[in-house]
């Protein structure tokens, strides 16, 4: 972990510029790190309070899910992570995912990107190709959360030669570029104003995660993880942000993980 990258902004709090309650109270800025989540965790055991977030200019291992990489093109995306120290019990825990996922599709709808929707679990799509993941991770102490990191890259002003085939920017969708740090500070504002409802519950949440997930509900999908391999048709989200299947043999089936592709699609 790279914990001596000097910061190119002195940390500052954003509460009054931003808003915000929960998150972004606290921001931190670093030039280049390995990867944001690295640090986060490394602040988070050393007592970092909820709420602050940290950014990167570039990063030089960025991460996704399942140990794949995250490519971090120096100046180019929205890298950033978030520590949160909910109370909240583990299972409950990809409902924070998801409302970050919700925090990013508000803020690109605000810049008029279109064809936005949730990939479940933790990717945002743009017609198609991926143009934000997610990775939340968590301490435990005790059987119960310590704090929870959660790791955000965009693509914002990538070129095609930058990104994976499957990917897109914002700058390619919209054919010009975008100021990070604005799209930043509306993805944090979304993000405090999400986990404020969350604190009173995901019922209300859950509505809208529905209604961006791009997913009709009776439409057949499979679920492949590294321990299970489900296909079902679509019958709605829990309570704790799982997908719930129904099988061919008529079982209900409640996943909370893994790589979705629909019917058609390939892997």
């Amino acid at each position: 972990m790279d914990t001596g990258t000097p910061r190119t902004i002195e940390t500052r709090s954003t509460r009054r510029s931003l808003g915000t309650k929960h998150v972004g109270t606290k921001v931190l800025v670093y030039d280049r790190v390995t990867s944001t989540n690295d640090l986060a965790h490394f602040l988070a055991k050393d007592g970092e309070p909820e709420g602050t977030v940290l950014f990167a200019h570039g990063q030089t291992q960025g991460r996704g899910r399942l140990g794949k990489t995250w490519e971090s093109a120096y100046g180019k995306g929205l890298y950033c992570s978030f520590i949160l120290r909910p109370d909240m019990e583990i299972q409950r825990l990809p409902r924070v995912t998801l409302i970050t996922a919700l925090a990013v599709v508000r803020a690109l709808k605000e810049l008029s990107v279109e064809d936005v929707f949730i990939k479940w679990p933790n990717d945002v799509l743009v017609a198609g190709k991926k143009i934000a993941g997610i990775l939340t991770e968590m301490s435990l102490e005790a059987d119960r959360l310590s704090y929870v990191v959660v790791g955000l890259g965009v693509n914002v002003n990538h070129e095609p030669g930058d990104l994976p085939k499957d990917a897109v920017s914002i700058r390619q969708i919209l054919k010009r570029e975008i100021d990070i740090s604005d799209l930043a500070h509306s993805v944090v504002r979304h993000l405090d104003a999400l986990y404020e409802k969350l604190t009173q519950g995901f019922s209300g949440l859950r509505d809208e995660v529905k209604a961006c997930s791009g997913l009709v509900m009776g439409e057949r999908v499979r679920v492949v993880s590294e321990h299970y391999v489900v296909e079902g048709y679509v019958v709605d989200f829990d309570d704790n942000g799982g997908l719930i299947l129904r099988l061919d043999n008529g079982f209900l089936n409640t996943v909370h993980a893994g790589h979705l592709t629909k019917a058609g699609e390939t892997e």
